[in-house]
């Protein structure tokens, strides 16, 4: 009986020890320009006047981004009131913006991102250029019916 057990617990620890070594295998798979785009950034607006600040990062395989810093003539308890569904009446800071973009080649694609100030949900497309700057393309339905944003690094 002792020894069922001992060969469960060894073929349960065998493939907890598979399951992360496939996990950490597929996190060290981002090429350097895909990391790149990971970091805390200023946000700079289509016509070039500065926005907020966010943190884009990686969570599980995925990248994300969040409000840290409120546009100048906001105030961090403003919310989203231009917003539906589970963005309605957030907190604009602190609030996750960019959602579930998977790496397709050098860029991150196939993820969502919301525009507090009208609360409209866009596809998106972010690649990096260098180091210190990301571009972030927002679009419905097609990406040449779109804006591109270009955020530079906060160093």
């Amino acid at each position: 009986m002792k020894t069922i057990r001992y060969n469960a617990l060894c073929v349960i620890a065998m493939a907890l020890i598979a399951l992360v070594s496939v996990a950490v295998a597929g996190a060290q798979q981002l090429t350097p320009k895909l990391q790149s785009a990971i970091g805390h950034w200023q946000i700079v607006d289509s016509d070039g006047t500065p926005g907020g600040q966010a943190e884009i990062y990686v969570e599980n395989g995925k990248l994300f981004g969040r409000v840290t810093q409120v546009r100048p003539g906001r105030t961090p308890q403003d919310l989203c009131d231009k917003c539906s569904g589970e963005y309605k009446n957030q907190l604009i800071l602190g609030m996750v913006i960019m959602r579930n973009f998977h790496p397709d080649g050098e860029d991150w694609v196939g993820g969502t991102v919301v525009d507090p100030e009208n609360g409209w949900v866009y596809k998106g497309k972010i690649w990096s250029e260098g180091n210190d700057k990301v571009h972030l393309r927002g679009y419905i339905g097609i990406s040449l019916l779109g804006r591109t944003e270009v955020w530079t690094r906060i160093p």
